[in-house]
């Protein structure tokens, strides 16, 4: 990143100089991580160099949302799915795809827990947080005479 800071000449005059300055980010960083770099900041006569201070924020992921070093995915499912069973496809926060069988009922708030596959953790190498996957259920917005009907029969004695 390039930085401009006033630096004091041997003149004693101020000039403008640019610096060029590395942040390696690491995995896991939160928001809110404060990155210094320690004298690289404006000169003044009589003083010590200024430090700069970079503050990690958080880019929006179109898919995942962060909790701590936990991940939430919202993810929608056909009510027949819902009611039968079915094999997901669960995206990773990599790229990657990991199959997922699930066989329960799921129900509008049903949650999956993932062990191992959300932030890694910044303070314990290798260890990372938890993908937590809530299921929201899509119901038909139609169904025939005969459907209803089907419907009906199929669950009027369920519990």
């Amino acid at each position: 990143m390039k930085v401009t800071r006033a630096i004091v000449k041997d003149t004693g005059q101020l000039a403008q100089e640019d610096e060029l300055v590395t942040i390696q980010v690491e995995p896991g960083w939160k928001k809110g991580t404060k990155i210094t770099f320690q004298g690289l900041g404006n000169e003044r006569l009589g003083a010590y160099p200024a430090d700069i201070i970079f503050l990690i924020s958080e880019k929006r992921h179109p898919l995942f949302r962060r909790e701590g070093d936990d991940l939430e995915l919202a993810l929608e499912i056909p009510l027949v799915e819902a009611l039968t069973g079915c094999i997901i496809s669960i995206p990773l926060l990599g790229g990657d795809k990991m199959k997922l069988t699930i066989d329960d009922i799921i129900y509008p708030g049903y949650e999956k827990i993932i062990s191992g596959q959300g932030m890694a953790d910044s303070k314990d190498e290798g260890k990372r947080g938890n993908l937590k996957v809530t299921f929201l259920v899509e119901f038909p917005t139609a169904l025939t005479d005969g459907q209803r009907s089907d419907v009906l029969t199929i669950l009027e004695d369920s519990d």
